[in-house]
């Protein structure tokens, strides 16, 4: 990294933009923490510029959600005239566009970091400022966030982890410094992330007003209502289901991801059918997202690399409509495939499927500005894998299935729970890192209907920035 900490200035192109003053630039590119945080608005502004900034395309306005991770799952069939897409496609990293992105993932990612320690010190040194249920949820929120990147930066750059033989990883950031953190073993590494998601869940569990209002937060107070437009107490539940999933702690990924399943039908419903087909579709399947990126630009990102009856093969981003009617095993009333995948257009001969989650019909709805980073689904196929009961694992399969429109299966095999995360997660980033826990040698081909590409060790760690040696 550079030898500064730039702080992020705040986009205007977000749902949160009366938040952008938080950040004060001055000549040393520092915070100035004494105006910011001499008030809880103060705090708040601050918390609000960091969800705002997630939104960057280099993190995960995109590449971190349908764009640089998805092409590394082999979701889209790029075509050759793409190459730069086409070079990390097939795992090479050493181009210079590519090596521009992934830096940018490192930087912006650890410039998030650092203002989430900024925030977290400040909630400290003035906790007089704050009540004891805006210091619990403002400090859980920022130790969830901290773990959040801090578990995707892991899984991108860090070893694929095995907890019988730790491995060197990379910096966790736990205080606002200049200094350079050293790097950590994996195994210490988790440990730091458990320690952050543990203290959040203890302060979110005392004061979030999700756990008395649900979703829409506290009627009486704007700043702490909808709650799954951040990382909230349930959010942090399937955070550390996650997190737990992908250090192979079974028992911990099944207890947290219960939590979810065990609640979410009146937090969180099922999407029905009706809000997919109607003439505004809910797309992204909102009911049963507990964090989620807010983006007022969203149909911008479809527009931008998803739309096959506008955009020229250089930059289209589509998977082979071969490819997904088997991906989908032909079962068309799957909800996914209704919402997500049913169109296409033909190139040269090929037909392709054009993936729309991200399109909007309008931009008033809530729905057609969210961005899904944390989703129900993902705890029901945790806990399907994890739990030690067969047929308890079948159940919970079950109902995610019939919640996608799909019959229930008198059995169930690992490339079924496979089959499924391959179907449920497009565009939202999740395909890469299942693959990489579960270390997979061989995954689905982009490019052929039945086919298959190897992937190995190597292919699944990004090359850290070079020169990187600060946060940003």
């Amino acid at each position: 990294m550079r030898k500064n900490i730039y702080i992020i200035m705040l986009t205007v192109l977000t749902a949160l933009a009366s938040c952008s003053d938080w950040l004060d630039i001055q000549p040393s590119d520092r915070i100035t923490e004494e105006n910011n945080f001499s008030s809880v608005s103060g705090f708040e502004k601050a918390l609000n510029g960091i969800y705002v900034e997630l939104n960057q395309s280099s993190i995960y306005g995109k590449e971190m959600t349908c764009g640089f991770v998805e092409v590394l799952a082999q979701r889209y069939a790029v075509a050759d005239i793409n190459k730069v897409v086409k070079e990390y496609m097939n795992f090479k990293y050493a181009g210079t566009e590519t090596k521009g992105i992934i830096s940018n993932i490192w930087s912006k990612e650890y410039a998030l970091i650092s203002n989430v320690n900024c925030l977290l010190k400040n909630c400290e040194e003035h906790r007089d400022v704050l009540s004891e249920r805006d210091y619990n949820l403002i400090k859980g929120e920022a130790l969830a966030l901290r773990a959040f990147l801090h578990l995707d930066l892991f899984r991108l750059f860090g070893p694929i982890y095995d907890p019988d033989k730790p491995a060197l990883s990379i910096p966790y950031y736990t205080v606002y410094s200049l200094d350079v953190s050293p790097k950590l073993s994996s195994a210490d590494y988790m440990k730091q992330l458990e320690a952050d998601l543990l203290e959040s869940e203890s302060l979110l569990a005392k004061s979030d007003p999700i756990l008395r209002y649900g979703v829409s937060g506290d009627p009486q107070n704007d700043f702490w209502q909808a709650r799954n437009l951040r990382l909230n107490y349930y959010a942090v539940q399937g955070l550390m289901a996650r997190a737990y999933y992908y250090m192979h702690n079974d028992t911990e990924a099944f207890n947290h991801a219960m939590n979810v399943v065990e609640v979410h039908e009146k937090t969180f419903p099922w999407i029905t059918p009706m809000k997919i087909t109607s003439s505004n579709p809910d797309r992204v399947f909102s009911s049963e997202i507990m964090f989620s990126a807010q983006n007022l630009e969203r149909n911008s990102i479809f527009a931008g690399n998803f739309d096959g009856n506008n955009l020229k093969m250089t930059t289209l981003l589509a998977p082979r409509t071969d490819v997904v009617n088997y991906l989908f095993d032909n079962e068309k009333v799957d909800y996914r495939y209704i919402a997500w995948l049913k169109n296409s257009v033909e190139n040269s001969g090929t037909s392709y499927s054009i993936f729309n989650k991200y399109q909007s019909q309008s931009s008033d709805s809530l729905y057609n500005q969210m961005i899904p980073l944390i989703k129900v689904s993902e705890s029901y196929l945790i806990a399907t894998e994890c739990s030690t009961d067969y047929y308890e694992s079948l159940r919970i399969y079950n109902i995610l299935r019939n919640h996608r429109g799909l019959l229930s299966k008198a059995v169930m095999y690992q490339e079924d729970i496979d089959a499924e995360w391959i179907r449920e997660f497009w565009g939202e980033g999740q395909l890469f890192f299942y693959y990489k826990r579960n270390n997979k040698e061989s995954i689905k081909d982009a490019t052929s209907q039945y086919g298959t590409r190897s992937i190995n060790a190597n292919n699944y760690v990004m090359p850290l920035p070079e020169g990187e040696t600060k946060y940003n």
